[in-house]
């Protein structure tokens, strides 16, 4: 039931013609630079968070059983686990 109006607008039409008059004004000489350092801002703040919110808590899981082991074996001065058979028996 789709039926062709005469009078549509060529919306496409339109702005391609619009496109093809406009002028374009030169690249700035600076782009490059603006673009970089914006780009190296975002990725220094990228990896910063990644590294306080991924990274050291990843480190101080890791180092928790270690310390643990530290700890315990300071206080109570034998080891929390078996260090094997002795040889000398």
């Amino acid at each position: 039931m789709t039926t062709t109006d005469t009078n549509d607008w060529d919306f496409e039409g339109e702005l391609a013609h619009q496109l093809a008059i406009a002028p374009v004004p030169p690249v700035p000489k600076e782009l490059d630079t603006v673009v970089h350092e914006r780009l190296n801002r975002a990725l220094h703040i990228h990896h910063c968070i990644t590294f306080l919110t991924l990274v050291i808590p990843a480190v101080i899981a890791t180092m928790l059983n270690p310390i643990g082991h530290l700890v315990i074996h300071t206080i109570s001065g034998r080891p929390r686990r078996s260090t094997g058979t002795n040889e000398d028996s």
